[in-house]
């Protein structure tokens, strides 16, 4: 989240840092996104799984009026920009965003704005340069960052899929419209008297994972796994559109409108021998554990090699319930046979917006595949700004 305060001028004592001319600053303090914060979700909330999905690259800063997208003031960090860190020391990238989680930026604004105030949007983006090829700069108006979108060169369907954070990391945004500036000049602040405006920056795609085990076989069973052939993302039949869309909005929306990619996304087959061996698959299902303690055992698990990790996929957001199908073979008395494809889905249109997680799990017990879903959700509205002391992952 940012959180943005507004300062002018004032005693030498309150704003020691602000230069003797006098001149008018925005001071924002911004928090990583793995930072705590008020999760919803199936399960709840995630410890972080690698460190690269929350580090934070570039910031990009602009503050417009709510009513006419005048600009109010735009800052790059680690830019040519003056930016300072919490301990008032300047800075020239968000090295100290990455360590401590937080920083405070200074953006300074015009004597005029200052002196009559009004509302104001605030618009943050991260590692712009990992998704999106259109220029953001201090140009950049408050139209052309409501349309701006991740094409369908990033994060996208085609092979190869993004299975790892790019060299310029996630794509992170936030935005605040329409708030109030309160206080009066030299001391200024976005919100009201009781509250300051925040704002949660948060990842613009979502992920998701298979993972797979079999259950140890006798000898003498009658039913054996023989491969798994085909494992696609698709709209619940077989060579249908995988529901992803062809382009996303990279600053959040309260409603969506996309097209969609018209192709499944394939994730190959998987032989037998790669599939890991358990006494009994259920040990791993969801049951009613704390979702820390799930994911812990489900990455425990793949560590010690119980459980086959498979399709890692960074994915743009998307708004429809995503299906799948997976096809596979068993033997029975030493003839094989192919089964209907087993379908699956999410829990409901919707879990696959922007900073959510997708894990499919999938293991074939008694010439049978099953598959059970668990969706982490990354963010909802804002409550109380999040109390808890420990770190947690907010997909």
């Amino acid at each position: 989240m940012a959180m943005l305060l507004m300062a002018c001028g004032g005693s030498e004592e309150e704003n020691s840092s602000i230069p003797e001319d006098e001149d008018c600053y925005l001071d924002i303090y911004v928090y990583a996104p793995d930072r705590p914060i008020v999760t919803r979700g199936d399960v709840g909330e995630i410890e972080i799984r690698a460190k690269e999905e929350s580090e934070v690259h570039t910031l990009q800063i602009w503050v417009f009026k709510s009513s006419n997208g005048d600009p109010v003031g735009y800052l790059n960090a680690g830019g040519d920009d003056e930016a300072y860190s919490v301990t008032g020391a300047k800075i020239s990238d968000p090295s100290i965003l990455n360590e401590t989680g937080q920083q405070v930026y200074r953006m300074k604004v015009e004597k005029s704005f200052a002196n009559a105030p009004e509302a104001v949007d605030v618009y943050v983006v991260a590692n712009a340069a990992s998704y999106i090829s259109t220029t953001l700069d201090g140009n950049t108006t408050r139209a052309q960052l409501n349309n701006a979108k991740i094409g369908s060169d990033y994060f996208g369907t085609t092979t190869p899929l993004v299975s790892s954070v790019p060299t310029n990391g996630l794509p992170m945004s936030a935005v605040l419209k329409n708030q109030p500036i309160s206080g009066k000049f030299p001391t200024l602040r976005i919100g009201t008297e009781s509250q300051i405006a925040t704002l949660h920056l948060t990842r613009a795609v979502s992920k998701l994972r298979f993972v797979l085990c079999r259950i140890k076989e006798n000898e003498s069973s009658t039913k054996k796994l023989v491969s798994i052939d085909e494992i696609q993302l698709n709209s619940g039949k077989v060579d249908t559109s995988c529901q992803i869309p062809t382009e996303t909005y990279l600053i959040p929306r309260e409603t969506y409108t996309f097209t969609y990619v018209s192709t499944p996304i394939g994730y190959g087959e998987v032989q037998k021998d790669a599939i890991h061996v358990v006494d009994n698959p259920l040990d791993y299902a969801y049951e009613t554990q704390a979702s820390q303690v799930y994911e812990d055992m489900i990455n425990r698990a793949i560590a010690e090699e119980k459980l086959t990790e498979l399709g890692l996929s960074y994915l743009r957001e998307s708004d429809k319930q995503l299906k799948g199908t997976i096809k596979y073979k068993y033997s029975l008395n030493g003839v094989e046979q192919q089964p209907e494809p087993v379908t699956f889905s999410m829990a409901a249109a919707g879990d696959f917006l922007r900073n959510h997680s997708w894990i499919i799990y999938i293991y074939y017990l008694d010439s049978k595949i099953y598959v059970l879903t668990v969706t982490h959700i990354g963010m909802r509205s804002w409550g109380d700004g999040g109390n808890a002391t420990h770190t947690i992952y907010n997909w």
